[in-house]
């Protein structure tokens, strides 16, 4: 009478239960239609039933079962014959984010205030106009000295390692979604966005305008018309700052062309390093949106109904129109993607016998005058290398690159994934630290200090992929979470750390050492006012 009937317990996200199943939290799944829904139902309960079955119960279910699949978010889907979604999710495997949320880290987060937002980007404009504005103008003053840098430059190279890092941190938390992070470190990623310039992240546009959506192609667009706005800022800054040197009558026409000279640098240079900082971003937003990034869900056993959507936004179809059009975008940001690095790779390369020819001789402002305003405007890319090296930052960005927007395009949640970019991780930190590429000692030991910090982010990684049940039980569970929390906040923000103390320090010596040198010089001069006096004493009284 009951035909077909298999073990429940070989199929992944059933919970059964007396002769019957339940879909398990952290499982989705979607019924072909209601009919075969309420059929199953009937089936079911005929199953339970003790007593004979009567002639209107369901005796065989001949209809192929939903597929169950797991969540992304284990926590997002509850579970249940109907499949239903925690607050703030909702669509296939409760990966939409509802009205009112914003996805951050593959997280539904209520929306924050407006003045909340508001607020931020008003502080983050205000920090890195100060920053800008500082930089330029004690780079300004920064006089040229034999194989010095200018403290802007200084600057710089420290920063671009400090974003690298952070920008890694987030995007291997992003790409490696499946895995449970710790809470600390989902903390640091989360702030770890700033770096990137995401202004969405900050203030998503639906949290502040509801009628808005931003799907996957629309942080495309964002972080493109951001590409965008940078390079038309820079030239109208350039633009503007021309006419009115062009304008001073009294000033000297070479004068004036090494002003004009000086601000396509500082152009460049602003340009070229936001450009770098947006990098990283603008290729995972290309990677989330491509073919390759599209997943297929089957609703069925038989895998007779089935759709495919994009695993960045399940809101999107990859094989429906409003996928193909904007893809054809995401094709030309690939070419953005290559063509950028490539023409400044080929740029420093044509110019690498100028670079060594620098490095080599007294680095005056003749010799400097002699390097084009692009080659000095992309000068943070080589500045901080050894001269051997200069092709370096592009090694560096072909990393980064591997280890985001790859793992994007992989898309595979398995632990081997995780292993590949472990084994990749430790090869790279040791060839770095056999060829110590950084010229100064103190940038090579932050670059590898950081290095060291992405692997054991990708321990944890791995580690957290043990399910809770193999784990060993501890007899203090809180406490082992406690320092847990605590060696993993401690180690990414030793990045920064080793960055600050270096500074603190040297500002304690400074300070110790212009103390004891006044107070020396105190005491010298009243000694000699003492043996001054005693003289004149003794001269008045012959």
């Amino acid at each position: 009478m009951f035909k077909g009937c298999e073990a429940c317990e070989e199929y992944d996200g059933f919970n059964c239960t007396n002769d019957s199943f339940y879909l398990k939290e952290g499982y989705w799944w979607k019924w072909e239609n209601e009919t075969n829904k309420e059929l199953f139902i009937s089936f079911r309960d005929a199953l339970s039933k003790n007593s004979s079955v009567d002639e209107n119960s369901i005796i065989e279910y001949r209809y192929p079962l939903p597929q169950p699949h797991k969540c992304p978010r284990p926590e997002s889907c509850l579970g249940g014959m109907d499949s239903n979604c925690s607050e703030g999710y909702e669509g296939p495997l409760c990966d939409v984010c509802q009205h009112g949320y914003y996805k951050q880290l593959k997280t539904c987060r209520k929306c924050p205030s407006k003045n909340w937002m508001i607020g931020q980007l008003c502080f983050i404009a205000a920090a890195i106009f100060v920053i800008t504005v500082v930089v330029a103008w004690r780079s300004k003053k920064q006089i040229r000295k034999k194989k010095d840098r200018s403290l802007g430059d200084l600057i710089l190279s420290k920063l671009k390692i400090v974003i690298g890092f952070y920008q890694v941190t987030f995007g291997v938390i992003e790409a490696f979604a499946f895995i449970k992070w710790p809470e600390s470190l989902t903390f640091i990623g989360k702030y770890s966005e700033l770096l990137q310039l995401n202004v969405l992240q900050i203030a998503p546009i639906h949290c502040l305008f509801a009628n808005l959506k931003v799907d996957a192609f629309g942080r495309l667009y964002a972080i493109l018309s951001i590409n965008a706005a940078v390079i038309i800022f820079g030239f109208t800054f350039y633009g503007i700052r021309k006419v009115l040197i062009t304008r001073k009558t009294f000033e000297s026409q070479e004068e004036k062309a090494k002003k004009i000279s000086e601000t396509k640098e500082t152009a460049y240079k602003a340009v070229f390093f936001l450009l770098y900082v947006t990098y990283l971003s603008t290729c995972s937003k290309t990677a989330n949106v491509l073919p390759l990034a599209c997943r297929a869900i089957c609703y069925t056993e038989n895998e007779t109904q089935c759709e495919t959507f994009l695993r960045a936004d399940f809101t999107i179809n990859c094989s429906s129109q409003e996928f193909r059009r904007p893809v054809i975008v995401a094709y030309f940001s690939i070419i953005y993607i290559i063509v950028l690095p490539t023409s400044a790779l080929v740029m420093l390369w044509r110019h690498w016998k100028t670079l060594k020819a620098s490095a080599d001789k007294d680095n005056d402002e003749s010799t400097y005058s002699q390097r084009s305003e692009v080659i000095a405007g992309l000068s943070f890319l080589f500045q901080n290398y050894k001269i051997r090296r200069w092709y370096w930052e592009f090694v560096e960005t072909a990393r980064k690159v591997i280890l985001t927007s790859g793992i994007i395009l992989l898309g595979a949640e398995s632990r081997a994934y995780i292993g590949m970019a472990l084994i990749l991780s430790g090869f790279y930190g040791m060839f770095f630290a056999h060829m110590k590429p950084i010229e100064d000692p103190s940038e090579n030991s932050l670059m590898l200090s950081s290095l060291a910090v992405t692997y054991v982010n990708l321990v944890i990684g791995a580690v957290s992929r043990i399910p809770e049940e193999v784990a060993l039980d501890t007899l203090y569970p809180n406490l082992e979470k406690v320092l847990f929390d605590i060696l993993v906040i401690g180690a990414n923000v030793l990045v920064i750390l080793i960055l600050l103390g270096k500074h603190i320090i040297h500002f304690i010596f400074l300070f110790f050492f212009f103390t004891f040198n006044y107070s020396l010089a105190f005491i010298k001069g009243f000694l000699l006012s003492l043996h001054w006096n005693g003289i004149n004493l003794k001269i008045a009284n012959p």
